[in-house]
């Protein structure tokens, strides 16, 4: 059967042997896990003697499918688990956590190496690609559960609604998914500077338009936007347009923005679940209705829209 192996890694600020101990006590896994943030009521089941070798968890549910972890190996710089799934399709892997510590903090390793079934060969770059995204969500907020006791993202698919309508005019650029989070920033910042600077009113709603991801790629291209009806001169490069109106597929995200990705794999594997036909471009928007200078964090509200295909 073809072969991957997927790796990422992040620094945590954190005693190792904290992290150690986070890592092989699977009943702490769904405060931080990028599976069962999407659908934290799956049932879930522990063995007993967690953090031993030979404790084991299984999670059964919809958008998370079905499986189970089994920890078979435990060092202070190494932790090994077997990993079987049983639903979307039948596979198995190994996992692997090496922890080194350096002047930073701790980085911290995750490793997955497993096969696919023969015939599912032509997904294994894209399915690599997909767990990367999940591990490096998973990482993030594996930090700051380890740092700060908690994590900052909270889920919840609203259903299929009307798509906000009316004129924008914005910022298009095309950049790494993982730097989307500082290069969106430093666009909406220009953004915020142009309305100053003409005096229009603070209470429009900054949103941005995902014109496509390319997963493998990892890379996406995207509008910077605020809604504009008056007729001005605007600098150049940047593009106006219009919001089409129609449906789509609405999801609300609690938390800092760093955990977005929570939120669209959450979305993404709901319209598969419910075999829901989206739009191929552009494939959603993000509107952010709360002011980050103004709001806590744990308290910003992001609204995501997945349009719906048009029938006929």
């Amino acid at each position: 059967m073809p072969a991957y192996h997927v790796e990422r890694s992040i620094t945590i600020n954190a005693p190792l042997k904290e992290i150690n101990d986070t890592l092989r006590d699977f009943r702490q896994w769904p405060k931080w896990s990028p599976w069962l943030v999407m659908e934290p009521d799956a049932v879930l089941t522990y063995t007993d003697r967690q953090g031993q070798v030979g404790a084991t968890y299984a999670w059964a549910g919809h958008l998370v499918g079905a499986g189970s972890m089994e920890l078979i190996e435990v060092h202070d710089t190494c932790l090994k688990m077997e990993l079987n799934f049983r639903k979307p399709f039948k596979s198995s892997a190994i996992v692997r956590f090496d922890l080194a510590s350096s002047e930073e903090g701790v980085e911290v390793i995750w490793q997955m190496d497993g096969n696919i079934p023969f015939f599912m060969f032509w997904m294994q770059s894209r399915l690599k690609a997909y767990i990367g995204m999940d591990y490096r969500r998973g990482l993030l907020m594996l930090k700051e559960y380890i740092e700060t006791g908690k994590v900052d993202s909270f889920v919840h698919i609203e259903g299929v609604l009307p798509l906000p309508e009316g004129r924008y005019t914005g910022i298009a650029r095309s950049c790494a998914i993982e730097d989307l989070s500082v290069v969106m920033r430093r666009d909406f910042e220009t953004l915020y500077d142009f309305m100053q600077e003409n005096g229009l009113s603070a209470d429009r709603i900054p949103f941005a338009v995902y014109e496509a991801f390319d997963i493998p790629r990892g890379t996406t291209e995207y509008i910077a936007a605020i809604p504009l009806e008056e007729e001005m001169t605007l600098p150049k490069r940047w593009v106006t347009g219009e919001l089409p109106g129609g449906k789509g597929l609405k999801t609300m995200h609690k938390g800092g923005y760093e955990h977005l990705g929570n939120a669209w794999t959450t979305a993404m594997q709901f319209v598969h679940y419910q075999k829901i036909a989206t739009a191929k471009r552009p494939v959603g928007y993000e509107f952010y209705p709360n002011d980050p200078h103004r709001t806590r964090r744990e308290e910003l509200v992001t609204e995501i829209y997945m349009p719906l295909k048009e029938s006929g």
